[in-house]
């Protein structure tokens, strides 16, 4: 008798369990949704990208926002307390090892999308101090492909040799995104440039999408959503712009004087450059 009074007590709290569940996820999905218009105008901008896209962008942050908020922390779409966020995406990131590991790296990539999209327009809300470590402290998910793939700085040489093909498959320039990124289509070739194998791409391709990628030992490049995944490519990509070895003209980048004087062999350009990678110039932040 005594355990079939106890049932009903169980049941009735397991229902306010799930009823608080549910009214949890309909504010993160009624914060999001004010973010909605600004962010898929953004994403559309961005290499012919679709609205449809940025909606499944949002509905990761969405998912992310309710297991964020779960923990205590206060339910916004503009703003994010750094130690539960990432307390959040380690949480996410067990979970995901226990199942299907793409779920957290698709939602890693959507959930960088949209902090630079809070970034990019000015709709951060939060404390400087707590973008400033999304910004950058929240990377890839250790352990992830496309992190583990990252080309790091090889040698002095290497990355020179590096830096110049990137200069001469800028050629006569190449068109950027209106946040001043590579396009995705040109990804691939910047790429190559540094001696990465690599594809741009929002869409989540298939397994015959992947293997039709493939070269002739049946390796697949790496499948990206912006040039920031692309560690070695972006560093040097920032530091050829800081140093003014390329130059962007309206939505246009091109290759500048002095890179032409470190494509023709310039010691001192060489030297800037290799200080540059070695941390010891500033350089703008990631695009």
């Amino acid at each position: 008798m005594s355990r079939n009074r106890k049932k009903p007590r169980q049941d009735k709290k397991q229902a306010a369990a799930l009823k608080q569940s549910e009214a949890l996820y309909k504010t993160a999905d009624r914060a999001v949704d004010t973010q909605a218009l600004a962010f898929v105008r953004w994403y559309e901008q961005s290499d012919g990208n679709t609205g449809a896209e940025a909606l499944q962008v949002l509905q990761s942050v969405k998912q992310f926002l309710w297991l964020y908020g779960a923990s205590g922390a206060p339910v916004s779409a503009t703003a994010f307390e750094a130690d539960a966020f990432l307390q959040a995406m380690a949480q996410l990131q067990t979970l995901s090892e226990a199942g299907e590991s793409r779920v957290f790296q698709v939602m890693t990539d959507d959930l960088q999308l949209y902090i630079g999209f809070l970034d990019a327009t000015g709709s951060w809300t939060g404390t400087a101090e707590d973008l400033e470590v999304l910004l950058e402290d929240f990377v890839l998910a250790e352990g992830d492909d496309a992190a583990q793939e990252e080309a790091a700085v090889d040698t002095d040489s290497d990355d020179v040799r590096h830096a110049v093909a990137l200069l001469e498959w800028l050629g006569d320039g190449k068109e950027l995104t209106a946040t001043g990124s590579l396009r995705l289509a040109d990804i691939e070739g910047a790429a190559a440039a540094v001696g990465v194998r690599a594809v741009g791409s929002q869409k989540r391709l298939s397994e015959d999408e992947l293997a039709a990628l493939a070269d002739a030992d049946g390796d697949v490049p790496l499948v990206v959503r912006s040039m920031a995944e692309l560690g070695h490519l972006n560093e040097l990509w920032l530091s050829l712009r800081a140093l003014g070895f390329l130059e962007v003209s309206g939505k246009k980048a091109l290759v500048s004087d002095a890179g032409r004087a470190l494509q023709n062999g310039g010691v001192g350009e060489r030297e800037a450059l290799l200080q540059a990678l070695a941390g010891d110039a500033d350089l703008p932040a990631a695009v």
